[in-house]
């Protein structure tokens, strides 16, 4: 399952980051309670799967001292062109388990582990390159109140995830339009989804959420992570002091250090 691929794709189409998608206060939001924006300053950050630069150029915003970038896909020249007038950013095209050991203050790896088919070897080499104070900032899919949700998706993923950009890019903007009227009746904390559309969803510009249902659609493999599996899978990686929210009902944020010797 070539993902690499997919999101190579993905992101030589969608390469801006406009609106709330692409503000600080969106990287707020997925940090939670468990980092504030104010620690970034002054921090060495490996942001894994940069992508287009969206949380490069949040890190260089709050003032970290050096990023590397690091991003596999053909997306990688978005990336730089991106980012070309943040200084301190530094980039390597490489994937996830190739991270050089350079002792990073935080490991930045938000939406892409779910995507990673061996996220074990991953992990090991993400907690391998934190500085012994080092912290992993992770952010995954859940699978806690997603249930209903992927009844519907899994299914079409199979189809979606094997169509032509341009067909897969109107189906998302066809899409858009039954996903905002939902979200417009998410009134009640009942319905499925319902924080993530008040709090999200309805936030971003059009081009966005767009974007954003094609993201759901467009790779052949994503994981959704329960708690409890999430929580082992870290530990047995060989990070300690887990702290987990559950960010807008549906998906995992984690804080991590890394213990070299229980990774063994």
């Amino acid at each position: 399952m070539n993902t690499i691929e997919d999101f190579g794709t993905q992101w030589t189409n969608f390469q801006n980051n406009t609106g709330y998608y692409g503000s600080i206060e969106a990287l707020i939001s997925v940090m939670g309670p468990l980092l504030k924006p104010e620690w970034i300053r002054g921090k060495r950050i490996a942001d894994i799967g940069a992508g287009t630069g969206r949380y490069t150029r949040m890190f260089c915003e709050l003032g970290a001292s050096d990023i590397l970038a690091i991003e596999p896909s053909a997306a990688f020249e978005v990336l730089k062109r991106n980012t070309t007038d943040c200084p301190n950013v530094r980039y390597l095209q490489a994937t996830a388990d190739q991270v050089p050991p350079e002792s990073f203050d935080l490991m930045c790896c938000i939406g892409v582990l779910q995507f990673i088919p061996d996220p074990v070897k991953a992990l090991k080499s993400m907690g391998r390159a934190l500085s012994p104070a080092g912290k992993l900032l992770l952010w995954v899919y859940g699978e806690e109140n997603n249930r209903l949700y992927l009844t519907a998706v899994k299914p079409l993923r199979r189809i979606t995830s094997r169509l032509p950009h341009r067909i897969l890019d109107r189906l998302a903007r066809f899409l858009t339009i039954p996903a905002l009227l939902y979200g417009k009746l998410c009134r009640h904390p009942s319905l499925p989804l319902f924080q993530y559309m008040r709090n999200y969803f309805l936030r971003l510009d059009s081009d966005s959420r767009k974007m954003v249902i094609y993201d759901q659609l467009n790779p052949k493999l994503a994981r959704y992570y329960r708690k409890e599996e999430l929580y082992h899978l870290l530990e047995s990686c060989g990070y300690r002091n887990i702290q987990m929210y559950h960010r807008l009902g549906y998906s995992w944020s984690v804080l991590a250090e890394y213990d070299e010797i229980k990774s063994r």
